[in-house]
């Protein structure tokens, strides 16, 4: 007995060893929100809640990370598994990039709440910090309506929870709703988010 796959799935995680903490990245990361704070922008979004703070106001400048040198090589690497995934949700044959990235950052209690980021085709989710308990990644059934008069509690299996640690990789297509668990711990969880686009 086994199940028919008959849709893509939505839903893949990769991992990628950013060497975030000491590394170049971070010192970027730092410079980023530093930069940022200087023009007087609002860091806290939104989409924002507690003590957590987003560079996606600076998502399609110069300064995004998308544009950065140390993260070249993570490009490099990262497209020919993105490719797979493009495939398989059966896109366009056609060329794909960066064209959005931004930081959040959540102290403790911070979280990221409900969005999605349609009508993008193509999310990454980098976990370049995410300590044990610091929350995990939570995704909105997209098959909520159907499920109507189904032998379940809807409200109780809507969110399905996705475990992440530091150098994850969660990719998903933009309309796919989500939001995060708050931190629970003393230490910073970081995430580094891509929007791509064909071209």
């Amino acid at each position: 007995m086994k199940p028919v796959n008959y849709i893509p799935n939505f839903i893949w995680k990769l991992n990628y060893n950013f060497e975030y903490e000491g590394g170049v990245l971070q010192y970027d990361v730092g410079c980023l929100f530093d930069e940022i704070a200087k023009k007087d922008i609002i860091r806290n979004s939104m989409l924002e809640d507690g003590d957590a703070f987003s560079t996606a106001i600076a998502s399609r400048s110069p300064i995004a990370p998308h544009n950065w040198e140390c993260l070249q090589k993570f490009f490099n690497v990262i497209y020919p598994k993105l490719k797979v995934i493009w495939d398989d949700w059966e896109y366009f044959d056609m060329g794909f990039r960066p064209v959005q990235s931004w930081v959040n950052l959540h102290k403790k209690g911070g979280r990221t709440l409900e969005h999605s980021h349609s009508p993008c085709p193509m999310v990454l989710s980098c976990y370049l910090k995410a300590p044990e308990g610091s929350g995990d990644f939570l995704v909105r059934d997209p098959l909520e309506s159907h499920r109507s008069g189904y032998p379940q509690e809807s409200q109780e299996t809507i969110w399905r929870l996705i475990e992440v640690k530091t150098n994850d990789i969660l990719v998903f297509p933009g309309w796919l709703q989500h939001k995060t668990q708050p931190n629970a711990t003393d230490e910073d969880r970081v995430v580094l988010t891509f929007n791509y686009e064909g071209f």
